[in-house]
């Protein structure tokens, strides 16, 4: 007997229904066909079992997996028609965008169109890892056809590999166009010298770059600053011209921001976190090596403003270290990023991902801008999802992190149960707890100076820089430190 979503229709069980009535998978390309692997018939499976339980959403995700095998089966289609249908129905609509694109995509499954506009739709939401399989399978069915779908297809599948981090693979679609099609427009040029500068290919790169010169970028908005940005990102690759660069020199280049701490653990390559959940002598460690790092350009702050609901006790950490009146230790708000360096704040945050929580797109705006009277910092760099904004300095990279003060769950003894564990305590008592753990001094002035002997060749550090000249940079979620991650 099915099992019943939240809409009624039947989501689990030996036959699925999707919302036509019609069986998922009950054409000539069944989960038993031999048209469908059998890794993606396990992951369609577990989707319905986790779907089942009354999570379609979460099966949604699952479903994701199956995208980089399979993206034309009728197992997969319905499956994720299905899928999308009750999750639709559980937050009390009829359907999606996206079903609806699934459901065309069913009914027209030999017209690249449908699978482009599946890939174009995930592209503009910067969910690259399931917009790439549809544009690439539209790009594959378009053949060696030269129109308007085949140039978009081209693209957005060359930019979608940039984003992902797969540079060689966007060079090649760069050139396979600039053959096919007689050229690049002057935005896709600055992508393929971008792509060539991080894979230090820089006299291509150059080359590149000069064939987009500024009055060509001058006619189109924004791309004047977009050359610039690319312009500068080149010469900051050639900082380290002859030297080998790992995780700080790339997040430098592509940022131009530092990074504290990188992963020790040998066994994890690429130098960033997966899973971290620091101690509070972690903590102590990386914000009393950062508070070094400021005083030994002579950026000791005199205010101490935060921003994020977990993000008081870091800004409270430094005011341990500094000293600095209560009065000065406040929440960040609007009109702090002044250019009076004489009353230079120190804005932090636990996460990157907290200036989300400004309260409109004016704030983020403001705040972006890189003046002499704000330096920013965030704890925990968050390197798997794009963000808006890089902090000037970063403490640790990862994926997912939680902080000795956040809520975090433990599994209990009998390891049948899992609990929530609270920390009582209030920012000020945290604070001071951690701070008790701050190395000597002298400590954290050596371990300052060899992380800034790495930066000595960094000419445009943003924490040098802010002059409102420059902005603060969005970080990409590609570089060309490849890193393990979990899920998507």
């Amino acid at each position: 007997m099915p099992i019943l979503g939240p809409d009624g229709q039947p989501i689990g069980g030996s036959k699925i229904l999707g919302p036509d009535g019609r069986p998922i998978g009950g054409s000539d390309d069944s989960s038993n066909s031999s048209n469908v692997s059998d890794e993606v018939k396990e992951i369609v499976t577990r989707a319905k079992e986790i779907a089942a339980q009354g999570d379609p959403l979460t099966g949604l995700q699952q479903m994701v997996f199956a995208f980089q095998s399979d993206v034309s089966s009728n197992l997969v289609i319905e499956t994720t028609i299905d899928l999308l249908h009750a999750v639709a129905s559980s937050q009390g609509v009829q359907d999606s965008e996206e079903q609806q694109l699934f459901e065309q995509l069913r009914d027209h499954r030999e017209e690249p169109g449908a699978f482009f506009a599946i890939g174009y739709r995930f592209f503009q939401l910067q969910q690259m890892r399931i917009a790439y399989p549809f544009l690439a399978k539209s790009r594959e069915m378009l053949g060696d056809q030269s129109n308007e779908l085949s140039q978009a297809s081209d693209m957005h599948l060359a930019q979608c590999s940039m984003d992902l981090g797969d540079y060689e693979g966007a060079l090649q679609i760069f050139h396979s166009m600039n053959d096919k099609y007689g050229g690049l427009p002057i935005w896709l040029l600055l992508s393929m010298s971008e792509c060539y500068a991080l894979t230090r290919q820089t006299d291509a790169a150059e080359e590149v770059y000069q064939i987009a010169p500024p009055e060509a970028a001058a006619q189109f908005e924004g791309l004047e600053e977009v050359r610039e940005e690319v312009g500068d990102l080149l010469a900051r690759v050639h900082d380290f011209d002859d030297a080998e660069m790992g995780l700080r020199a790339w997040h430098y280049v592509q940022t131009r921001s530092i990074l504290i701490e990188t992963n020790p653990d040998e066994n994890i390559p690429g130098e960033r976190f997966v899973v971290f959940q620091p101690t509070e002598e972690d903590v102590a460690y990386v914000c009393s090596l950062a508070a070094a790092v400021l005083d030994s350009r002579g950026y000791a702050p005199t205010r101490l403003l935060w921003l994020g609901e977990s993000s008081e006790p870091v800004a409270r950490i430094f005011s341990q270290w500094w000293e600095i009146d209560e009065a000065n230790i406040r929440p960040y708000a609007h009109g702090d990023n002044t250019e009076d360096e004489e009353e230079l704040g120190l804005l932090v945050m636990a996460h990157s991902y907290d200036v989300l929580s400004l309260p409109d797109e004016q704030a983020f705006i403001d705040l972006a801008q890189a003046r002499a009277g704000l330096i920013t910092f965030a704890l925990d760099l968050r390197w798997t999802e794009r963000q808006p904004m890089t902090p000037d300095i970063a403490g640790f990279m990862t994926q997912i992190c939680n902080l000795p003060w956040e809520p975090r769950l433990q599994m209990e003894e009998d390891e049948q149960t899992v609990n929530q564990v609270v920390d009582p305590r209030d920012p000020a008592t945290i604070a001071a707890s951690i701070a008790e753990q701050f190395p000597k001094e002298e400590e954290c002035d050596q371990f300052a100076g060899e992380l800034m002997e790495e930066y000595k060749g960094c000419t445009d550090l943003i924490i040098d820089h802010r002059d409102s000249s420059l902005i603060r940079r969005p970080l990409a979620a590609h570089s060309p430190v490849k890193s393990p991650r979990l899920g998507l």
